[in-house]
């Protein structure tokens, strides 16, 4: 065999293998572009009649990443508004829970005075 020969056998070889990986990683790509085509919402999938070129999905994908991102900054939003309301509640029912106590003294405290009132003979006829 004459080394140009052998050589030439081993660039081929070397080509083969080369275009195999090559083609591997193209397969991988389509697969997940096909994937993504699959879960965005209103985005036909790669190999039907109404399909979209790979960047046409790789688009949609990225548009709709961006609104799941602002959707999710508003659900974050409204779940510390939330929080802070429910924690606004607690406080209100706390506060309530105060008032009512203090309007019970106030209210016992207030008998007590009309009764003293009633055995010294000043009370006359007035509303309790």
């Amino acid at each position: 065999m004459s080394p140009r020969l052998g050589g030439s056998t081993r660039e081929e070889k070397r080509r083969v293998t080369h275009n195999e990986v090559e083609r591997r990683r193209r397969d991988k790509i389509n697969t997940w572009i096909c994937r993504l085509a699959k879960i965005i919402p209103d985005c036909p999938e790669a190999h039907s009649k109404s399909s979209q070129s790979k960047g046409g999905i790789l688009a949609k994908a990225c548009d709709y990443i961006s609104e799941l991102r602002v959707h999710n900054e508003q659900l974050t939003e409204r779940i510390k508004e939330t929080h802070r309301r429910e924690m606004d509640f607690e406080l209100l029912k706390q506060e309530v829970e105060v008032l009512k106590n203090e309007n019970a003294a106030l209210k016992n405290e207030n008998a007590i005075v009309r009764a003293q009132l009633q055995q010294q003979g000043l009370l006359g006829d007035l509303p309790p």
